[in-house]
C-alpha cells in the first residue's frame, strides 16, 4: 500500500471519529454529567414536577421518566451566563411564593388542575424589562426542546437513525413524465 494513501485514510478517519460526538444528537438521563450542586435538593424536586407537568405521562413516557429536569439542570449551568442563571435559581422561589399566595401551599403540595393554573398564570405575566426570561415560558422551552432531543423520543417518534444511516442503493427507476429529458 502507498504511504500517502495510508496516512490520508487515517487523517480521514481520525477526523470522523473526532466530529461523532457532532453527529449524534440524541441523549439519554445516563449521557448527562452529575448534578454538581447547581440545584438544590428541593429545587431538583421542583423542576422534575414543572416538566411532568409540561409533558405528562400518557401511553409514552413522559419528561420525568426521561429525565428532562437533568438535562435542563445541565443546559442552564453550562449554556447560560450568570445573569441567566441567577434569574433561573431565584425563579424556584418565585414560584413558591407564587403558589404559597394563590393556593396557600407550595407547588409540590398542590393537585395537578392546580398546578396547571399557577403555571398558565405565571406564564401570561409580562416579563419586567430588567430580567431577561419569564422563568415558566424558560423552563417549557427547554422542557420541549430535552424532550424532543431525547434518545426515546428521536428513536421511537422521529425515525432517527445515527449517521451514516441507511443506504438505499439500486430501485427501479419508471419512466420519466418528460420525454424530452
Amino acid at each position: 500500500m502507498n504511504r500517502r494513501n495510508l496516512i490520508k485514510t487515517l487523517g480521514i478517519s481520525a477526523v470522523g471519529l473526532a466530529t461523532v460526538p457532532f453527529w449524534i444528537d440524541s441523549w439519554t438521563a445516563e449521557d448527562l454529567p452529575e448534578d454538581d450542586g447547581f440545584l438544590t435538593g428541593n429545587q431538583q424536586l421542583q423542576l422534575s414536577e414543572l416538566v411532568n407537568i409540561i409533558i405528562p405521562k400518557t401511553n409514552t413516557p413522559g419528561a420525568k421518566e426521561l429525565g428532562v429536569g437533568k438535562f435542563i439542570s445541565v443546559m442552564v449551568r453550562d449554556c447560560y451566563n450568570e445573569e441567566v442563571k441567577a434569574e433561573f435559581l431565584s425563579g424556584f422561589g418565585e414560584l413558591n411564593a407564587f403558589s404559597e399566595d394563590f393556593y396557600g401551599n407550595s407547588l409540590i403540595k398542590l393537585t395537578e388542575a392546580e398546578r396547571n393554573d399557577v403555571l398558565c398564570t405565571l406564564e401570561s405575566y409580562e416579563t419586567p424589562p430588567e430580567k431577561k426570561i419569564n422563568f415558566v415560558a424558560f423552563v417549557k422551552g427547554l422542557t420541549i426542546a430535552g424532550f424532543m432531543s431525547s434518545q426515546y423520543v428521536m428513536e421511537n417518534h422521529l425515525n432517527y437513525e445515527l449517521v451514516p444511516a441507511r443506504f438505499h442503493g439500486s430501485f427501479p427507476v419508471t419512466q420519466s413524465i418528460y420525454t424530452n429529458v
